[in-house]
């Protein structure tokens, strides 16, 4: 089952940086080449690390521009519990107008509702070489997942947030492989690496676009974003970031940098989109702890227990 960052489906994406440029000459100058100019600009300043991040913090941010279930979604504060009486309180808030938009929306995204349920609300990434370690919080459960992409193995822990649900599952080895790579598939996809750079949180990124060719068959991994159906995604990476953090992102997407940030935009004719975005990359050394992820008494292996995994998890997502 693949709950990385999100699940780790994903809390899911994130947001540009922008830069302005000033024009001393106080021409007016076309819109493209002023575009291009603070591109530069915003190079130019980005404080670029002296050396590859090999240890240390990162935070993420998740958001579903134009989405109004999405900005609601973002209201809601873990630590404080009960995400469910959240919810109702929130909803309770709305103007007639406001629940008129959202029912409309909600009707409209169909299953894309579900992957809401499944986009963590609070995420964060501890890096120490090879090793990489997610926590985060989604609307029905909290998750870990760390992974070590040297030994290709990893382990997720998963519990429920409205009771006492949980579960741990190792991967090594072969079902590694799978809970890695099943999601994303790049022959289904024409890739386009435009050169257009932009600044994530520090560190200059290039940007590559996905676009599906033709509908593909849907990933039958219980808990996996349904990749298959994602007709665009727009890849920032960078070579300064280990390739380690792309198993813990809502998607694995294979490619030689470090992913930082990810645009899905799930049907052609529709605008929603999830935004996933690296927002603060801090340098320090980490501790044993950061690194360490909550364990239950029984640990499911993967490889072995394929149906019991998927049936439990969904369990514990859906609160079943």
């Amino acid at each position: 089952m693949k709950f990385k960052e999100i699940r780790l489906t994903a809390s899911i994406l994130l947001l540009c940086l922008t830069a302005c440029n000033q024009n001393p000459a106080g021409r007016n100058e076309p819109l493209a080449e002023k575009e291009n100019v603070a591109r530069k600009s915003m190079a130019a300043e980005a404080k670029t690390p002296e050396a590859p991040f090999t240890e240390g913090k990162i935070d993420l941010k998740i958001t579903t521009p134009g989405s109004a279930l999405g900005e609601l979604l973002q209201k809601v504060d873990p630590a404080k519990g009960n995400i469910s009486a959240q919810m109702k309180k929130l909803a309770e808030q709305l103007s007639a107008q406001e629940r008129a938009m959202l029912e409309a929306q909600s009707k409209k995204a169909g299953m894309m509702n579900l992957a809401f349920l499944m986009l963590p609300l609070k995420s964060v990434i501890y890096i120490n070489g090879n090793q990489a370690t997610a926590k985060f919080d989604a609307l029905t459960f909290h998750g870990e997942n760390t992974v070590n992409d040297a030994k290709k193995e990893g382990m997720i822990y998963v519990k429920s947030q409205n009771s006492s649900k949980a579960m741990t599952i190792s991967y090594t080895g072969d079902s590694f492989n799978e809970m890695s790579q099943n999601e994303l598939k790049a022959a289904d996809y024409n890739i386009k690496n435009t050169g257009e750079t932009s600044t994530v949180a520090g560190y200059t990124c290039s940007k590559s676009v996905y676009t599906l060719k033709k509908a593909a068959p849907a990933n039958n991994t219980p808990g996996a974003i349904p990749a298959a159906s994602i007709y665009q995604l727009e890849v920032w990476t960078s070579t300064e970031m280990p390739k380690s953090v792309n198993f813990l992102h809502p998607l694995y997407i294979k490619e030689d940098a470090g992913i930082m940030k990810i645009t899905m935009q799930y049907e052609k004719e529709s605008p929603l989109k999830f935004l996933y975005e690296f927002t603060k990359v801090e340098k320090r050394a980490v501790s044993a702890k950061e690194m360490q992820i909550q364990k239950t008494a029984k640990i499911h292996d993967f490889g072995k227990e394929k149906m019991t995994v998927g049936m439990q998890m969904m369990g514990i997502v859906f609160g079943m």
